[in-house]
């Protein structure tokens, strides 16, 4: 038998037990959930609380249940750790107070090291994403990635076909904190970021095309955003994308992915100079 802990957040007031756990523990599936309760293996603040029980800010809720949750791993060594990550897990620690990346890694490092994460991913989008072990790799890989040395690259599946199929688009892009979203525009604008995407087409069946997205620029939701604003939203993208859209094809989950990685990060992580991984996204 597992436990998977969370402490309520303020923000989850006014929720029933039952509603946070689905959002405190996003990786357990629905049926895990639901024997649990079923079970009375939650408990909340040491008392085995029903799904129905309003919570309390603050409180601890650990539920039991035989279901293991595993973020994959693609490569490993002495000094770092590629893994992929799901859809509807957000990389460190959240508003929900409850499972994360770095919680599972740190889990599965069992003291032996103590995982960081040296870039991120949004909680909606899956895909490749690189934890280091020690202060040294760490100092090394964020160098790396501000110096653009390491490579991502993205599939996704957006509304439309492609007009030119294969382009790069250049915009600026402005960062509403307080709405935690962002804008983009076409010409400077104070308080504005240049931005730069390249796409390209790799399918079309009509409705949809399947693009292979090289980010010259990294900027949050940039690809999100970047391809709404060309009138190309990603399916399942609720926050920027077509919600008619996403109804239809009934996208419960963001179709966008971090498929490919490749490493030149130099100095004490020499020895993975010209390394490539890929993976195949889950849509």
């Amino acid at each position: 038998m597992r436990v998977y802990t969370a402490t309520v957040p303020q923000r989850a007031s006014g929720m029933t037990l039952g509603a946070y756990a689905v959002q405190a523990f996003p990786l357990l599936s629905a049926h895990a959930v639901r024997d649990a309760f079923s079970a009375r293996d939650v408990k909340m603040n040491g008392k085995r609380t029903d799904r129905d029980a309003p919570l309390i800010p603050g409180a601890e809720i650990r539920l039991y249940t035989p279901q293991e949750v595993s973020l994959p791993v693609v490569f490993e060594n002495d000094r770092v750790l590629l893994i992929n990550k799901p859809a509807s897990i957000n990389c460190d620690a959240d508003e929900w107070g409850g499972m994360t990346v770095l919680s599972l890694m740190e889990e599965r490092a069992q003291g032996k090291y103590r995982p960081r994460l040296c870039h991120r991913l949004d909680h909606q989008t899956s895909g490749l994403l690189l934890l280091c072990k020690d202060d040294d790799s760490e100092q090394c890989l964020f160098s790396a990635f501000r110096d653009r040395k390491l490579e991502k690259i993205y599939q996704c599946l957006v509304r439309g076909e492609m007009r030119p199929p294969s382009a790069t688009r250049e915009a600026y892009l402005i960062k509403d904190a307080e709405q935690a979203r962002v804008r983009i525009v076409t010409h400077e604008t104070p308080g504005a970021l240049p931005i730069a995407t390249h796409y390209e087409t790799i399918g079309f069946d009509g409705v949809l095309s399947r693009l292979r997205v090289t980010l010259i620029t990294g900027r949050t939701h940039q690809i999100r955003a970047h391809l709404s604003f060309l009138s190309h939203p990603i399916l399942g993208d609720d926050k920027y994308g077509d919600r008619a859209l996403n109804k239809r094809w009934k996208a419960r989950d963001l179709k966008l992915c971090a498929t490919e990685l490749t490493l030149w990060p130099g100095g004490i992580l020499s020895d993975l100079d010209g390394m490539h991984f890929s993976i195949q996204p889950p849509f």
